[in-house]
């Protein structure tokens, strides 16, 4: 499959949309500029094509190529967010940024953020003006927006999970002149090469992939990082809670996970403890550091279904 703009472009599942068509969320502020634009930074995808497209745009309102390799200036990446909200519905958004994929401030409309909130009304565009800065030995960004990111799903609902599982990822080269970074390698509590497999799954069990919609804070989960594939596949994997990343275990923040074909590597995962209802994910990112605009695989980033963390 191949991407030739950094646009990614979401088209809903029937059933999904079936949801998302009655849901009665109530409008809120929109922090960002949503304006008229009935087409997308896609060509072809235009109001109620029932589809979601976004990008980045540079100075002269040119679509950047996803996997495609940025040069700071004046160690600064400065770019112009789009998305397109084509369905039928208003839906909030939250944009997040990994530099070398840990969570770093960016700022908005020049003012400063570690999650950015935002509203897109139905069949309208949402731009506004990002800056990040990079240090020297930034090799990889990634712009990581979450689906309606205040939503919690405590009940067993396939339907609404996977639809909120989905991130929708950016990711990009940096130009720098340092050498390819180094992510501490996780070692699994056990390995299981039959069974049930996913790409990132979260449960309470390590032997099984039994969905977890809600869990105490504090309690032991387990994280399953597989491969589906028939290729050897490498990840770097993050936890967010509340959309702000947290510590594994071994208090690294990023973990590198090499996982065979048919195998599924498992690690035990203390909740972090919540003063209130929080959403909790585990997200894989495929190839880190050779992130390839010729390479879709690379551009992907694999959310694990939503838990929430319980005080």
């Amino acid at each position: 499959m191949k991407k030739q703009l950094m646009v990614i472009t979401v088209i809903l599942l029937i059933g999904i949309s079936g949801w998302l068509l009655y849901d009665n969320k109530s409008a809120e502020k929109t922090n960002g500029n949503t304006n008229g634009n009935t087409k997308g930074v896609q060509p072809g995808f235009e109001e109620s094509s029932n589809t979601i497209s976004f990008g980045l745009l540079d100075e002269n309102d040119k679509v950047v190529n996803n996997g495609s390799i940025l040069e700071p200036k004046e160690n600064k990446l400065e770019y112009t967010f789009s998305l397109s909200n084509f369905i039928e519905v208003e839906r909030d958004y939250a944009l997040i940024v990994l530099d070398n994929f840990k969570q770093i401030p960016f700022t908005v409309q020049g003012k400063q953020y570690n999650v950015y909130p935002f509203n897109a009304k139905a069949n309208k565009t949402v731009e506004f003006k990002t800056s990040i800065s990079v240090k020297k030995d930034t090799s990889e960004i990634d712009y990581l927006v979450i689906k309606k990111p205040n939503y919690f799903t405590e009940k067993l609902d396939i339907p609404k999970m996977h639809s909120l599982q989905e991130i929708l990822p950016l990711r990009f080269q940096v130009k720098n002149n340092s050498q390819k970074q180094k992510t501490a390698t996780f070692t699994p509590e056990e390995m299981f090469n039959e069974g049930p497999n996913d790409t990132i799954f979260i449960s309470k069990q390590k032997e099984e992939l039994t969905i977890l919609p809600t869990e105490r804070s504090g309690e032991d989960i387990y994280i399953s990082v597989g491969n589906i594939n028939e290729e050897k596949e490498n990840y770097n994997i993050i936890a967010l809670s509340n959309w702000k990343q947290v510590p594994f275990d071994n208090n690294e923040l990023v973990g590198n996970v090499l996982v065979n074909p048919g195998e599924r590597k498992v690690f035990k995962f203390k909740l972090p403890f919540v003063k209130a209802n929080s959403n909790f994910q585990v997200i894989a990112l495929p190839r880190p550091y050779e992130v390839s605009e010729k390479d879709y695989e690379s551009t992907r980033a694999e959310g694990s279904m939503r838990a929430v963390i319980k005080p």
